[in-house]
Protein backbone atom coordinates (compact mmCIF):
# COMPACT_ATOMS: atom_id res chain seq x y z
CA UNK A 1 0.00 0.00 0.00
CA UNK A 2 1.62 3.35 -0.99
CA UNK A 3 2.01 5.58 1.76
CA UNK A 4 -0.22 8.84 2.40
CA UNK A 5 1.77 12.00 1.57
CA UNK A 6 0.77 15.61 2.33
CA UNK A 7 1.57 19.17 1.34
CA UNK A 8 2.28 21.96 4.35
CA UNK A 9 -0.80 22.84 3.33
CA UNK A 10 -2.44 19.92 3.69
CA UNK A 11 -0.55 18.72 6.84
CA UNK A 12 -2.37 21.93 8.55
CA UNK A 13 -5.43 21.26 8.13
CA UNK A 14 -4.95 17.30 9.84
CA UNK A 15 -3.05 18.40 12.37
CA UNK A 16 -3.00 20.26 15.39
CA UNK A 17 -0.77 23.16 14.55
CA UNK A 18 -1.05 26.65 15.15
CA UNK A 19 0.60 28.27 11.99
CA UNK A 20 2.83 27.39 8.19
CA UNK A 21 5.71 28.70 9.90
CA UNK A 22 5.29 26.83 13.52
CA UNK A 23 5.53 23.80 11.29
CA UNK A 24 7.81 24.36 9.01
CA UNK A 25 10.25 25.81 11.92
CA UNK A 26 9.65 22.13 13.55
CA UNK A 27 10.21 20.19 10.95
CA UNK A 28 13.47 21.52 10.02
CA UNK A 29 14.60 21.68 13.54
CA UNK A 30 13.42 17.59 13.51
CA UNK A 31 14.95 16.91 10.11
CA UNK A 32 11.17 15.61 8.89
CA UNK A 33 12.02 13.88 5.76
CA UNK A 34 10.05 15.08 2.28
CA UNK A 35 9.63 13.66 -1.29
CA UNK A 36 10.72 15.98 -4.05
CA UNK A 37 7.68 17.94 -4.33
CA UNK A 38 8.27 19.02 -0.48
CA UNK A 39 5.09 16.67 0.69
CA UNK A 40 5.49 14.43 4.29
CA UNK A 41 4.58 10.97 4.86
CA UNK A 42 1.31 11.00 7.39
CA UNK A 43 3.37 7.85 8.94
CA UNK A 44 6.25 10.37 9.52
CA UNK A 45 3.88 12.81 10.71
CA UNK A 46 1.91 10.67 13.58
CA UNK A 47 5.12 9.85 15.29
CA UNK A 48 5.97 14.06 16.14
CA UNK A 49 2.32 16.19 16.02
CA UNK A 50 -1.03 15.52 17.29
CA UNK A 51 -3.83 14.80 14.78
CA UNK A 52 -7.14 16.78 14.88
CA UNK A 53 -10.62 15.84 15.87
CA UNK A 54 -12.63 15.79 12.89
CA UNK A 55 -15.79 18.11 14.02
CA UNK A 56 -17.31 19.80 11.12
CA UNK A 57 -20.34 22.43 11.34
CA UNK A 58 -22.64 23.93 8.97
CA UNK A 59 -22.31 27.16 11.36
CA UNK A 60 -24.60 30.11 11.58
CA UNK A 61 -23.28 33.11 12.46
CA UNK A 62 -25.32 35.39 14.10
CA UNK A 63 -25.21 39.27 14.36
CA UNK A 64 -26.90 40.54 17.64
CA UNK A 65 -26.96 44.58 16.71
CA UNK A 66 -28.99 47.47 17.46
CA UNK A 67 -27.55 50.69 16.59
CA UNK A 68 -29.04 52.44 19.71
CA UNK A 69 -27.25 52.20 22.75
CA UNK A 70 -28.63 50.66 26.31
CA UNK A 71 -30.85 48.07 24.29
CA UNK A 72 -29.07 44.96 25.92
CA UNK A 73 -27.16 43.46 23.54
CA UNK A 74 -23.91 42.06 25.39
CA UNK A 75 -26.40 40.91 27.71
CA UNK A 76 -27.98 38.87 25.07
CA UNK A 77 -25.45 37.79 23.06
CA UNK A 78 -23.84 36.14 26.22
CA UNK A 79 -26.99 34.58 27.56
CA UNK A 80 -27.51 33.28 24.50
CA UNK A 81 -24.47 31.95 23.86
CA UNK A 82 -24.32 30.05 26.92
CA UNK A 83 -28.19 29.16 26.92
CA UNK A 84 -27.23 27.39 23.31
CA UNK A 85 -23.74 25.81 24.56
CA UNK A 86 -26.12 24.27 27.23
CA UNK A 87 -28.26 22.63 24.56
CA UNK A 88 -25.44 20.75 23.21
CA UNK A 89 -23.87 23.49 20.48
CA UNK A 90 -20.17 24.34 19.90
CA UNK A 91 -20.63 28.04 20.40
CA UNK A 92 -18.10 30.92 19.49
CA UNK A 93 -18.60 34.49 21.16
CA UNK A 94 -17.26 37.41 19.69
CA UNK A 95 -16.74 40.50 21.48
CA UNK A 96 -16.84 42.79 18.36
CA UNK A 97 -17.29 46.00 20.37
CA UNK A 98 -14.13 48.32 21.12
CA UNK A 99 -15.71 49.08 24.98
CA UNK A 100 -14.71 45.14 25.43
CA UNK A 101 -17.29 44.51 28.01
CA UNK A 102 -17.43 40.91 27.53
CA UNK A 103 -13.47 40.49 27.32
CA UNK A 104 -13.21 42.61 30.53
CA UNK A 105 -15.96 40.86 32.11
CA UNK A 106 -14.16 36.94 31.85
CA UNK A 107 -10.94 37.69 30.64
CA UNK A 108 -9.83 40.99 31.70
CA UNK A 109 -7.09 42.92 29.27
CA UNK A 110 -6.37 40.80 26.42
CA UNK A 111 -2.60 41.04 24.87
CA UNK A 112 -4.29 40.08 21.49
CA UNK A 113 -7.75 40.80 20.32
CA UNK A 114 -9.84 40.18 17.22
CA UNK A 115 -8.15 43.82 16.28
CA UNK A 116 -5.31 41.67 15.71
CA UNK A 117 -6.47 38.94 13.38
CA UNK A 118 -8.03 41.34 10.98
CA UNK A 119 -4.85 42.63 8.77
CA UNK A 120 -6.07 46.16 8.72
CA UNK A 121 -4.23 48.67 6.93
CA UNK A 122 -1.75 45.69 5.97
CA UNK A 123 -0.37 44.79 9.41
CA UNK A 124 1.00 41.44 9.88
CA UNK A 125 -2.50 38.80 10.93
CA UNK A 126 -2.86 36.84 13.70
CA UNK A 127 -4.78 33.38 13.11
CA UNK A 128 -8.32 34.26 15.01
CA UNK A 129 -7.69 30.35 16.42
CA UNK A 130 -4.48 31.64 18.42
CA UNK A 131 -6.39 34.22 20.53
CA UNK A 132 -9.74 32.05 21.24
CA UNK A 133 -10.47 31.76 24.80
CA UNK A 134 -12.88 28.88 26.20
CA UNK A 135 -15.23 29.98 28.80
CA UNK A 136 -17.20 26.95 29.22
CA UNK A 137 -18.15 23.40 28.18
CA UNK A 138 -19.05 24.11 24.72
CA UNK A 139 -18.35 28.26 24.70
CA UNK A 140 -15.35 30.08 23.57
CA UNK A 141 -14.81 33.56 23.51
CA UNK A 142 -12.87 35.86 20.66
CA UNK A 143 -11.70 38.71 22.81
CA UNK A 144 -11.30 42.30 21.63
CA UNK A 145 -9.57 45.40 23.09
CA UNK A 146 -9.37 49.02 22.47
CA UNK A 147 -7.38 48.26 19.48
CA UNK A 148 -10.32 47.83 17.68
CA UNK A 149 -11.55 51.53 18.06
CA UNK A 150 -8.54 52.23 15.32
CA UNK A 151 -11.12 49.94 12.81
CA UNK A 152 -13.41 53.26 11.34
CA UNK A 153 -12.55 54.33 7.87
CA UNK A 154 -11.54 51.66 5.27
CA UNK A 155 -8.10 51.69 4.03
CA UNK A 156 -9.09 49.56 0.90
CA UNK A 157 -11.83 47.77 -0.95
CA UNK A 158 -11.86 45.24 0.95
CA UNK A 159 -11.60 46.38 4.12
CA UNK A 160 -15.56 45.45 4.67
CA UNK A 161 -14.51 41.79 4.51
CA UNK A 162 -11.95 41.58 7.15
CA UNK A 163 -13.93 40.08 9.94
CA UNK A 164 -15.69 37.45 7.30
CA UNK A 165 -11.88 36.25 6.20
CA UNK A 166 -11.01 35.78 9.89
CA UNK A 167 -13.69 34.18 10.56
CA UNK A 168 -13.42 31.37 7.80
CA UNK A 169 -10.49 29.31 9.13
CA UNK A 170 -12.59 28.70 12.25
CA UNK A 171 -16.48 28.88 10.81
CA UNK A 172 -16.41 24.80 10.15
CA UNK A 173 -15.38 24.23 13.70
CA UNK A 174 -18.82 26.08 15.62
CA UNK A 175 -22.22 25.03 15.31
CA UNK A 176 -23.10 28.85 16.05
CA UNK A 177 -20.99 31.97 16.32
CA UNK A 178 -22.45 35.02 18.08
CA UNK A 179 -21.12 38.27 16.78
CA UNK A 180 -21.71 41.41 19.61
CA UNK A 181 -21.90 44.61 18.17
CA UNK A 182 -21.34 47.91 18.71
CA UNK A 183 -23.98 50.70 19.01
CA UNK A 184 -23.46 52.65 15.86
CA UNK A 185 -23.42 52.45 11.97
CA UNK A 186 -20.34 52.37 10.03
CA UNK A 187 -17.44 49.79 9.23
CA UNK A 188 -17.39 48.07 12.28
CA UNK A 189 -20.58 47.56 12.45
CA UNK A 190 -20.96 46.35 8.46
CA UNK A 191 -18.03 44.13 8.73
CA UNK A 192 -20.52 42.36 11.16
CA UNK A 193 -23.38 41.94 9.66
CA UNK A 194 -21.39 41.05 5.72
CA UNK A 195 -19.91 38.42 8.08
CA UNK A 196 -23.05 37.03 9.60
CA UNK A 197 -25.93 35.06 7.88
CA UNK A 198 -28.38 36.33 10.37
CA UNK A 199 -29.45 39.34 12.50
CA UNK A 200 -30.92 39.46 15.94
CA UNK A 201 -32.10 42.53 17.38
CA UNK A 202 -32.35 43.41 20.62
CA UNK A 203 -35.18 46.17 22.06
CA UNK A 204 -34.97 47.32 25.39
CA UNK A 205 -39.14 48.11 26.12
CA UNK A 206 -38.52 51.53 28.44
CA UNK A 207 -36.67 52.89 25.89
CA UNK A 208 -37.60 51.79 22.42
CA UNK A 209 -36.72 54.09 19.49
CA UNK A 210 -38.46 53.45 15.95
CA UNK A 211 -35.78 55.78 14.48
CA UNK A 212 -33.33 52.87 15.76
CA UNK A 213 -34.85 50.55 14.40
CA UNK A 214 -35.04 52.58 11.23
CA UNK A 215 -31.73 53.06 10.65
CA UNK A 216 -30.77 49.57 11.37
CA UNK A 217 -32.96 48.44 9.08
CA UNK A 218 -31.71 50.52 6.35
CA UNK A 219 -28.04 49.56 7.27
CA UNK A 220 -29.35 45.56 6.57
CA UNK A 221 -31.32 46.69 3.25
CA UNK A 222 -27.75 48.26 2.08
CA UNK A 223 -25.52 45.31 2.74
CA UNK A 224 -28.02 43.09 1.42
CA UNK A 225 -27.79 44.56 -1.89
CA UNK A 226 -24.14 45.50 -1.75
CA UNK A 227 -22.39 42.57 -0.51
CA UNK A 228 -24.28 39.82 1.37
CA UNK A 229 -27.82 39.41 -0.24
CA UNK A 230 -28.25 36.05 1.97
CA UNK A 231 -28.49 38.01 5.43
CA UNK A 232 -31.81 37.34 7.02
CA UNK A 233 -33.54 38.65 9.59
CA UNK A 234 -34.02 36.36 12.60
CA UNK A 235 -35.57 38.49 14.55
CA UNK A 236 -36.39 41.54 17.22
CA UNK A 237 -36.18 40.24 21.28
CA UNK A 238 -38.07 41.94 23.46
CA UNK A 239 -35.39 42.44 26.01
CA UNK A 240 -35.65 44.07 30.00
CA UNK A 241 -39.30 43.35 30.03
CA UNK A 242 -41.38 44.24 32.85
CA UNK A 243 -44.92 45.27 31.95
CA UNK A 244 -47.28 42.96 29.84
CA UNK A 245 -49.90 45.37 28.67
CA UNK A 246 -48.11 47.13 26.43
CA UNK A 247 -46.67 44.05 24.90
CA UNK A 248 -49.16 43.87 21.78
CA UNK A 249 -49.04 47.11 20.84
CA UNK A 250 -45.16 47.68 21.19
CA UNK A 251 -44.60 44.23 18.86
CA UNK A 252 -46.80 45.43 16.17
CA UNK A 253 -44.77 48.55 15.94
CA UNK A 254 -41.73 46.42 15.44
CA UNK A 255 -42.99 44.32 13.21
CA UNK A 256 -42.90 46.90 10.76
CA UNK A 257 -38.97 46.03 10.51
CA UNK A 258 -38.33 42.78 12.20
CA UNK A 259 -39.96 39.60 12.98
CA UNK A 260 -40.56 39.44 16.72
CA UNK A 261 -39.54 36.77 18.98
CA UNK A 262 -42.20 35.01 20.98
CA UNK A 263 -39.49 34.61 23.57
CA UNK A 264 -39.28 37.72 25.65
CA UNK A 265 -36.87 38.77 28.10
CA UNK A 266 -37.67 39.54 31.49
CA UNK A 267 -35.85 41.85 34.27
CA UNK A 268 -34.19 40.38 36.85
CA UNK A 269 -31.67 41.93 39.18
CA UNK A 270 -29.68 38.41 39.14
CA UNK A 271 -28.41 39.24 35.59
CA UNK A 272 -26.41 42.63 36.29
CA UNK A 273 -25.87 40.76 39.46
CA UNK A 274 -23.97 37.66 37.93
CA UNK A 275 -22.40 40.03 35.46
CA UNK A 276 -20.81 42.09 38.82
CA UNK A 277 -19.21 38.80 40.02
CA UNK A 278 -17.60 37.91 37.01
CA UNK A 279 -20.00 34.68 37.11
CA UNK A 280 -21.66 33.12 34.27
CA UNK A 281 -25.73 33.09 34.88
CA UNK A 282 -26.58 29.51 34.79
CA UNK A 283 -23.47 29.23 37.46
CA UNK A 284 -25.37 31.88 38.94
CA UNK A 285 -29.21 31.93 38.84
CA UNK A 286 -29.88 28.77 36.93
CA UNK A 287 -33.63 29.81 37.16
CA UNK A 288 -33.14 33.34 35.58
CA UNK A 289 -31.13 31.43 32.84
CA UNK A 290 -34.30 29.40 31.85
CA UNK A 291 -35.58 32.81 29.80
CA UNK A 292 -32.24 32.42 27.73
CA UNK A 293 -33.00 28.63 27.28
CA UNK A 294 -36.00 28.96 25.69
CA UNK A 295 -34.83 32.01 23.49
CA UNK A 296 -31.86 29.35 22.54
CA UNK A 297 -34.74 27.40 21.54
CA UNK A 298 -36.44 29.87 19.36
CA UNK A 299 -32.99 31.24 17.78
CA UNK A 300 -32.60 27.16 17.19
CA UNK A 301 -36.18 26.50 15.06
CA UNK A 302 -35.79 30.13 13.27
CA UNK A 303 -31.95 29.87 12.01
CA UNK A 304 -32.72 26.44 10.97
CA UNK A 305 -35.73 27.83 8.97
CA UNK A 306 -33.54 31.11 7.82
CA UNK A 307 -35.98 33.51 8.68
CA UNK A 308 -35.78 36.77 6.36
Amino acid sequence: MKAKVLSVEEVLSEYVLSSEDEFLEKAEKWSLPKDNKGKYKTEVLDKYFSKKTKHSYESVIIAVSNQKGGEGKTTVSICLAEALAKAGKKVLLLDWDAQANITQLYVGQADKSVFHSLGYKEESKVDISEIIVNLAPGLDLVPSSIHLANFTTPYERDDFDLLKEALLPIRSSYEYIIIDCPPSLGLILENALIAADLVLVPIQTRAFSVQGLKDLHGTIEKIRKKANPGLGLLGAVLNQYEDSRALSGLAETVRKYFPVFDSVVYRREAIPQSQAKRKLLSEYDPKAMQMFSTLAEEVMRRANGKKI
